[in-house]
């Protein structure tokens, strides 16, 4: 069978599966007007209090109530209440922006100077950066959390987690995508078991094409994490893409095998019919 009609068997499914297996927090949309002024600043990047006004307008509300709250507290207690910071970020958690969230983490992060307080920051603009489609507010965000991912690397350079991280965002957000690579591969040099960087290491390798490095990868992320039962999605994925149709049946079939969604394994099954029926 040839790849690229096993590639279009599989890429429909795809775009629902992969949003099943990977359910991002919604994200602050933010949009330009049409005048000078506003693509000017939207040019330079969106401040803090843009995204928190823009954010406020997707709340309940019981919500608005919540953080006039916070609001009201922050007034009276001034602009180096690190609980208070905490409250409002995790109260953005919940609402699930984690732009707006980011914000609060990273003044506590400001005053407190360690490396849990960067890391807070970094993760929740990292999360951002991967849940927005708007281009200039992505490279604020990636800016943002490899900024903070440094400063947590400056103060603790064994940390594995944040140097994977700070690698994603060189590969898929910066203009030095292999010094994302490199760092990537410093991590799986000190500790071959890092389930993400073998994982992200596998999707850059699909990126770039190379389809058989990826399926070592993502075999080595089994491996180290058997319950990671997308792997075998995205397996089926790549074999399709080398147009070995038994691998990617096989592996699809242990998706659906393994898999506790019922959406999800419904719609590789119909993968699965549809690989089945096509002509070797």
């Amino acid at each position: 069978m040839k790849a690229k009609h096993l590639q279009l068997l599989i890429v429909g499914a795809a775009l629902i599966i992969s949003g099943i297996i990977y359910t991002m927090p919604s994200q602050v949309n933010i949009k330009s007007e049409n005048n000078d002024d506003t693509n000017k600043e939207k040019a330079n990047g969106f401040s803090d209090e843009q995204v928190l006004t823009q954010a406020k307008s997707l709340l309940d509300s019981n919500q608005i109530k919540k953080l006039t709250f916070f609001e009201s507290a922050l007034k009276n207690n001034g602009e180096k209440d690190t609980a208070l910071f905490d409250q409002l970020g995790r109260f953005w958690d919940q609402a699930g922006v984690p732009a707006a969230s980011a914000i609060w983490f990273e003044k506590k992060s400001m005053i407190l100077k360690s490396e849990q307080g960067y890391l807070d920051a970094a993760y929740r603009y990292f999360d951002a950066f991967k849940s927005t489609e708007d281009s200039v507010f992505k490279n604020m965000m990636v800016a943002k959390a490899m900024a903070n991912y440094q400063l947590v690397l400056d103060l603790n350079p064994s940390n594995l987690n944040a140097k994977t991280d700070l690698g994603v965002c060189y590969a898929e957000g910066s203009s030095e995508p292999m010094k994302g690579i490199l760092l990537l591969r410093e991590v799986v040099t000190v500790d071959p078991n890092h389930e993400m960087a073998q994982f992200n290491l596998a999707m850059l390798s699909v990126k770039s094409g190379q389809l058989d490095k990826a399926i070592d990868r993502l075999n080595t992320v089994l491996k180290i994490n058997p319950k990671r039962i997308d792997v075998y999605f995205y397996l089926g994925q790549v074999y399709a893409s080398k147009g070995d149709k038994a691998k990617a049946i096989e592996n699809l079939k242990s998706f659906v095998k393994k898999t506790d969604d019922p959406n999800a394994a419904a719609e590789v099954k119909k993968m699965i019919t549809e690989l089945e029926k096509s002509p070797a």
